[in-house]
């Protein structure tokens, strides 16, 4: 054979062996597997997060629910925003 010639059939089975595992590569299957890997690292710390962050807002609802406590308490006692007449007021 010529070496040209090998070259032209040496390029054809390369290009076929790189087409083949490009599509291997992208298979849907494949993509798949990769998500479910990439699920289950990421769904532990997720989770942790969500609960995290319920944590955190049942502590924040609780502090809201105090202040709005204490201002409806001094709005009822009348002071109001007024602190001049704080010491005058106080049973």
């Amino acid at each position: 054979m010529e070496e040209p010639e090998m070259q032209l059939k040496v390029k054809k089975v390369t290009d076929k062996f790189t087409e083949s595992l490009y599509v291997l590569a992208n298979e849907p299957s494949v993509a798949l597997f990769r998500l479910q890997e990439h699920v289950r690292r990421s769904l532990p710390e997720l989770a942790q997060h969500k609960s995290d962050m319920q944590s955190w807002e049942e502590q924040s609802q609780g502090a809201i629910y105090t202040v709005e406590y204490a201002c409806r308490y001094w709005n009822g006692l009348g002071f109001g925003v007024n602190f001049e007449h704080f010491v005058d007021k106080i049973p």
